[in-house]
């Protein structure tokens, strides 16, 4: 500012001098050159300022943005010393507020799949509702029309604003077998339940719940969904993320026990899962076995009341109605596959696609650990550089480089901790929440076999006394 004055002042001077006895014509030149000069000045004193404002704002300990999805900042360890590093409340911080009474209301439904075009065009859309009392929204019923891309955007922005929450995996796109029909009825009705249960979850979140992705996505326009191409899910995507360079950070005993027992949660899931699949898929052959024997039967039935000896009458009468209780069967045990992957198949479904998202979690803690690290190595080399007096690197280190490497180690320390912090408690709530809804999945899974098993052995017993009608007890003992 000073440098201002002073060169204005001479500016102003210089002009007077040769202003002194020049005709019109030098009278303008000299005007607009010491406008041109001041204006300058101006605008040189103004990059100066910017500059030192932004400096300060850099360097200063008090502004360190982390934007982690978080609205509490990391308490200082020495309570009576002041804080030298104070986190900037995140514009993804949670905005909800809950009604009156207190508690959070956020039911959701995913439902009326319907395909819409043609050939590579074609597309399946849900029909998503949502009934809150959050005051964020708009309206505490909302209905909209969601394809499969847009919930993957939602996954991709939660994921993005707040990481390490243990945020489930979206179902499967699609299939990898060559005969495999994404639009098949059997696969857009298990996508359909993956999806309900992915926004169940989000909704059952403290934080995620009230997140402002989640209001688009209930909310906004599909232009303001779009995703980039690199993030679109499909057959590869899976492939070349398990392809990523990962981090190798030192042994920590405390995340590396988290990790292991994921790893061995996911492990168990999967083996029951295999084999809940392949009871489930044969139950169903055995429905489909049993409907054909009882067409058989009954057409057994009407060949034996063509003969029209005197037997024929009731044993037309024992096979039509032996085959009446195989299609009966039948159906029932349908209907118990279709209980048996609800209550029971897509449970362990959806606690995989937990399981990957506690490890995606631990993945990108470990990653921040990294992070910390390196920067603390670069930070110690700058230092050893700048009191030799040496180079690191093309140029030398100054104080203000150490001091910029000291901040950004601070940084990462303070986010791999509050990463930390919220995988501790995360993990809490799933043991809490594994506990209950697998002990409540299986009691589904033996009610289920009670329920059906109760009606098979009463559809046996009815159909016995048609069958041993006239029949001599004492044929039917076996040896």
């Amino acid at each position: 500012r000073n440098l201002v004055i002073h060169v204005t002042a001479a500016i102003g001077s210089v002009c007077c001098a040769e202003l002194h006895g020049a005709h019109h014509r030098q009278v303008a030149n000299t005007v607009d050159s010491c406008v041109r000069w001041v204006l300058l000045c101006f605008s040189l004193s103004w990059i100066a300022i910017t500059f030192g404002v932004a400096q300060a704002l850099v360097m200063s300990d008090q502004f360190v943005s982390l934007p982690l999805g978080e609205d509490n900042p990391l308490e200082n360890d020495s309570p009576s010393a002041p804080p030298l590093y104070q986190p900037r409340p995140p514009p993804n911080a949670p905005i909800g507020m809950a009604g009156d009474d207190g508690e959070v209301k956020f039911e959701v439904t995913v439902s009326d799949p319907t395909k819409s075009g043609s050939g590579y065009q074609a597309f399946v859309s849900y029909k998503v509702t949502c009934q809150t009392n959050l005051r964020q929204y708009q309206s505490p019923n909302i209905s909209v029309n969601r394809r499969f891309n847009h919930f993957v955007w939602l996954h991709a922005q939660l994921s993005e604003q707040y990481p390490c929450y243990f945020i489930p995996a979206l179902p499967d796109k699609q299939g990898i077998t060559s005969t495999f029909n994404k639009f098949s009825e059997e696969f857009v009705e298990a996508r359909r339940m993956g999806l309900q249960q992915y926004l169940h979850r989000v909704a059952l979140h403290p934080v995620l719940a009230q997140s402002k992705p989640l209001q688009v996505f209930f909310e906004g326009e599909e232009n303001a969904m779009r995703l980039p191409e690199e993030k679109k899910s499909g057959f590869f995507s899976g492939l070349m993320k398990d392809l990523t360079p990962r981090t190798t950070v030192p042994q920590d005993p405390e995340f590396d026990a988290m990790k292991l027992s994921v790893k061995e949660l996911e492990a168990q899931l999967s083996e029951v899962h295999k084999f809940m699949e392949r009871l489930i898929r044969r139950r169903k052959d055995l429905g489909g076995s049993l409907a054909e024997l009882g067409l058989t039967l009954i057409t057994m039935g009407n060949h034996e009341q063509q003969a029209g000896d005197g037997e024929a009458a009731s044993t037309s009468k024992s096979f039509h109605d032996l085959g009446s209780c195989c299609d009966h069967l039948s159906i029932s045990f349908q209907k118990q596959s279709d209980d048996e992957t609800r209550k029971s198949l897509m449970v362990i479904d959806e606690w995989l696609r937990i399981a990957q998202g506690a490890q995606e979690a631990l993945r990108l803690r470990a990653s921040a650990l990294g992070h910390h690290l390196a920067l603390s190595a670069d930070l110690e080399r700058k230092h050893k550089a700048l009191t030799s007096g040496s180079q690191a690197g093309k140029n030398a280190v100054t104080e203000s480089d150490v001091t910029e490497a000291r901040r950004k180690v601070e940084e990462a320390r303070q986010r791999a901790e509050l990463l930390g912090t919220r995988i501790r408690e995360e993990m809490a709530r799933m043991q809490r929440q594994k506990a209950t809804e697998l002990r409540t999945m299986l009691c589904a899974f033996v009610s289920v076999q009670l329920k059906y098993g109760a009606q098979v052995q009463d559809s046996w017993e009815r159909v016995l006394p048609s069958i041993l009608e006239g029949v001599d007890p004492a044929a039917l003992q076996v040896e």
